[in-house]
């Protein structure tokens, strides 16, 4: 079989049917940025000889793009005078295919993409990864113009080396001018850049914590940073429909400050796994999901830790929680549970609120908190204003979603799928209108060519919006990565 029907069959497998007619990737009915590089897609599932031909038209009729062929590759300039001129509006897209001069069935076919009047942020950074289980080589921290199909590594583990591991970059509500990464491994430390305290590398293992810090969570200031330490461990099912379990042997939670390199200790009891934090806009709450694991194993005995885990691992339950906080004491207060997640046999992560402060998305699953290998995970969304809880039905599919961040506007989300395979990860986007709470239909990060998500054979990890281009290139990135990290310390 030619590698262009390869493709075909696998693109066919996950596509959207419109009676005999199957396009991917599905671009029909979507809320469509003003600003997004072109959604191009192909037909498949057609017959020999099948001609196709698709016009996108703006509501007035001024503009209209007509390309044809089973590859519907939008030119550039003028998917630009579409967007321009349906902003606020609509536009429609007719797709019609014929064999022998006689109309396909299911044809001709018309669907209405709105184009919402705000924008989306211009750039998406994620960790592009091999699916593995045991090990990797090449992997990188990489930046996507979602204006166009422009994409650079921001840091590859191979400027280094090939066993060094880069993950956890997040940013500063979307500031390029603020954001962090960890390299473990080799040159190990974690990587800074701040508008207000310049650039540097830290040990953020100080001396009693169980080890560095993981995952983070920039404070709206730029003066701290919040993280969680954790010990992970995974295990592998030889009879199960999950492949792996990847499980907390424990985990803390630790502020860091920017301005003096110093760690205050938010919660250590051995007990107590509290991991993935998460401000409010304003700065004065810390949501993290939290677990009273019931392990009373001393952390120091890993062995017998790690099996007490991994024998109740389906019956650890991670409840959603909050803490408020002075950022001139550095005080917070004792931990409140918003969400009672063992009441409910279910399990949160990934907590993430909306820019205006109402709405709160997290991941729901049935057990843990590493709910990117569960198949069950779905997104659910909090309403603080109605103190109302609901999953998000218009986003959630058969299979895995999990990792999800609000643009700066608060007006799209991105979010991380396996829908389309069960293999890969990818980035899809979503309006959102923050007054009812309602995502729209999302779609695919778009490619330059359709099949191209299907011959990358990475997954898409923590995708985080950007407002503009990281300023540092590959290479003065290398150069931090190669310093001698500054400790961080206890605070007094």
């Amino acid at each position: 079989m030619k590698a262009s029907r390869i493709l075909a069959a696998a693109a066919a497998a996950f596509a959207l049917r419109a009676g005999s007619t199957t396009v991917w990737p599905d671009y029909l009915g979507i809320a469509v940025p003003r600003n997004i590089a072109p959604l191009n897609f192909k037909y498949d599932d057609f017959p020999e000889g099948a001609e196709f031909s698709t016009t996108a038209e703006s509501s007035d009729g001024s503009v209209s793009v007509t390309v044809r062929g089973a590859d519907v590759s939008w030119p550039a300039d003028e998917w630009r005078r579409l967007l321009e001129k349906s902003a606020g509006g609509t536009f429609t897209i007719t797709l019609s295919g014929k064999t022998n001069g006689v109309m396909l069935a299911g044809f001709p076919l018309v669907a209405t993409n709105t184009v919402p009047p705000d924008g989306i942020d211009p750039y998406l950074t994620y960790r592009l990864i091999p699916p593995s289980y045991t090990g990797f080589s090449e992997m990188g921290i990489y930046q996507r113009n979602l204006e166009s199909f422009d994409e650079r590594p921001v840091y590859r583990n191979v400027q280094t080396d090939p066993s060094q591991c880069v993950n956890c970059h997040t940013f500063n509500r979307a500031d390029p001018g603020q954001y962090l990464f960890h390299a473990r491994a080799t040159l190990p430390g974690t990587i800074v850049v701040s508008r207000k305290y310049g650039k540097k590398k830290v040990d953020l293992k100080a001396k009693g914590l169980i080890g560095a810090g993981v995952y983070p969570a920039w404070h709206p200031s730029g003066d701290y940073i919040a993280f969680s330490l954790n010990e992970t461990r995974q295990s592998f099912f030889t009879a199960n429909t999950e492949k792996i379990e990847v499980m907390d042997l424990q985990s803390d939670l630790v502020l860091y400050s920017l301005a003096d390199d110093t760690i205050t200790v938010v919660e250590d009891a051995p007990e107590i796994f509290e991991c993935f934090p998460s401000w409010s806009p304003d700065g004065t709450a810390l949501f993290t999901v939290r677990a009273s694991t019931g392990i009373t194993v001393p952390p120091d005995d890993q062995a017998a830790r790690g099996e007490a885990v991994f024998n109740g691992a389906t019956n650890i339950f991670y409840d959603l929680a909050v803490r408020t906080f002075d950022a001139k004491t550095r005080k917070f207060s004792p931990p409140e549970i918003l969400f009672d997640a063992k009441s409910a046999h279910r399990s949160i992560t990934h907590p993430r609120v909306s820019p205006d402060g109402r709405w709160l998305v997290a991941t729901i699953a049935s057990h843990g908190v590493f709910h990117i290998w569960h198949r069950d995970a779905d997104l659910l969304m909090f309403d603080f204003e109605k103190k109302a809880i609901r999953p998000l039905f218009e986003l959630n599919s058969p299979d895995t979603e999990s990792y999800h961040t609000f643009s700066s506007t608060g007006k799209w989300m991105v979010f991380s799928s396996r829908r389309d395979d069960g293999a890969y990860t990818r980035p899809y986007f979503t309006c959102f209108d923050s007054k009812s709470g309602v995502f729209s239909k999302p779609f695919l990060l778009p490619a330059r060519r359709p099949d191209d998500h299907l011959r990358r054979m990475y997954s898409y990890n923590v995708p985080e919006f950007a407002t503009g281009p990281v300023a540092e290139s590959a290479v003065d990135i290398h150069e931090l990565v190669k310093r001698i990290p500054v400790r961080a310390k206890i605070a007094k």
